[in-house]
């Protein structure tokens, strides 16, 4: 199963073409999929649109009022964990103005299948590339790109703040149990740059799928308030270079390990599966994991 998990905050103008790729891209490639939409307190029409749309099976969590980007990912991964029962599903997030185009999810969701824990869409990798944005825009983000590239700990990618991501299920329970409630501390939209840098942490098999970001997309104004999120980088930077960053539970780095005597060691289930497969991978690599994750854990901590 393939959740798409998507934080909307009045999004009624995007959403009837969005709604519409999604159903058209689950057709065409033949998956069983089913939505999350975390309405964070709109005050358009995008709850009625969403009651009205019946093409995948929907969960609709609505929060009150606005709560913000950091909110929206807690509840929206709160929704999955409750929803998802099997080793082999994927998460995929995305932004809720279209900019996320789907022409490139399907390799990305074969290089999660390959074995990646994290896949992300990005128009810095070669082969990216940034249209219909105006150049101020493309400047600052670019300077903020350059600000967490250096940023202590953090993963060597090219983009950091895309919500476009695709999860290996069996990964994310991994790393909601290894951070419990510490998992996004951040507020706004820093809040998925900080959730990179602590997967990071994790030993997440991270890669990146080029794409093509075309601003032009987008109706309406986008939701970021660039000056703001520069900010938030900075303080997550200083956060980063003073060791105030979460680390990840000891406990929780290291899978429970079955053998199953046939030649290979089985990952007994994550904290939030409610399933009895388990998943698959050769001893070599099982073990490999397991005492990297344990040193990297005690390293961090002394």
């Amino acid at each position: 199963m393939i959740y798409f998990m998507i934080p909307m905050y009045n999004e009624a103008a995007n959403l009837p073409v969005l709604l519409a790729s999604l159903l058209q891209w689950t057709l065409r490639c033949g998956e069983h999929c089913h939505l999350i939409a975390v309405d964070d307190g709109s005050t358009d029409d995008t709850a009625e649109i969403l009651r009205g749309f019946d093409g995948l099976p929907t969960t609709v969590v609505r929060h009150r009022s606005n709560l913000g980007v950091a909110s929206a990912f807690e509840s929206g991964f709160r929704a999955w964990s409750e929803l998802s029962v099997g080793t082999c599903d994927l998460l995929v997030t995305l932004e809720a103005d279209n900019t996320s185009s789907l022409s490139i999810l399907k390799e990305m969701v074969e290089r999660a299948r390959a074995g990646f824990d994290l896949v992300l869409a990005s128009c810095y990798a070669p082969g990216g590339t940034i249209v219909g944005t105006n150049f101020v825009r493309t400047s600052l983000s670019f300077c903020a790109n350059l600000i967490l590239r250096c940023t202590p700990g953090m993963p060597g990618v090219c983009t950091f703040s895309s919500f476009y991501r695709v999860y290996r299920g069996s990964f994310l329970r991994r790393a909601m149990a290894a951070y419990g409630d510490r998992m996004i501390e951040e507020t706004g939209f820093v809040c998925v740059v900080e959730l990179l840098l602590k997967f990071g942490l994790v030993g997440a098999r991270i890669c990146e799928v080029p794409l093509r970001l075309d601003g032009a997309q987008r109706k309406g104004a986008s939701k970021m308030k660039v000056t703001r999120t520069i900010r938030g980088y900075l303080h997550l930077f200083l956060r980063a270079a003073t060791g105030s960053v979460a680390k990840p539970r000891a406990e929780a780095q290291v899978s429970r390990i079955i053998t199953d005597g046939s030649g290979t060691l089985r990952l007994g289930r994550g904290a939030h599966s409610r399933t009895d497969e388990s998943q698959v991978i050769p001893v070599s690599e099982c073990l490999e994991r397991a005492t990297t994750s344990a040193s990297d854990s005690i390293g961090s901590q002394v």
